[in-house]
């Protein structure tokens, strides 16, 4: 069955959403780092460090939490899964790419439920870059704060 223009269209709609979301807590995140890295440089390194990896953690949460409600808006609003909390879990589920098997979307449908999984993999694929490049910024800004983990750091 030929997916219909519209809802391909759509489909690039959301993709173009989440990647919108996905660069906003990048940004965002950017400058927290930023500005936890520039306060009080040399003093307390391994604390600035852990915050700026927790904080890390957070945003990008924050960011896919807010990617899966964006698709799960557009399930809630075809009706197919019962009410918005079975949509947001059915998003999350997809966009993890663990799958619902208990909920699923009508043939009609379906298309949008595996681009949201190929797009989760490809965000958190984003998020694992953003905190490996948070961390080697906060230990090379750290220098050698004694935690074990500075950047460029072999154990040969």
């Amino acid at each position: 069955m030929p997916v219909p223009f519209s809802q391909a269209l759509f489909t690039l709609i959301l993709v173009a959403a989440t990647a919108a979301v996905q660069l906003a807590a990048q940004l965002i995140l950017d400058r927290i780092v930023g500005s936890l890295l520039k306060k009080r440089a040399g003093k307390l390194p391994g604390f600035r460090r852990i915050a700026c990896t927790v904080a890390g953690v957070l945003v990008l949460m924050c960011g896919h939490l807010g990617q899966v409600t964006i698709w799960a808006v557009r399930y809630d609003a075809w009706g197919e899964l019962h009410g918005f909390m079975n949509s947001f879990y059915f998003s999350l589920a997809s966009f993890t790419t663990v799958g619902a098997t208990e909920l699923e979307l009508s043939s009609a449908h379906r298309f949008a439920g595996a681009i949201e999984s190929a797009l989760g993999m490809l965000m958190f694929g984003w998020s694992t870059a953003l905190l490996f490049d948070i961390l080697q910024r906060a230990g090379r800004e750290c220098g050698g704060c004694g935690c074990g983990a500075s950047a460029g750091r072999s154990s040969r």
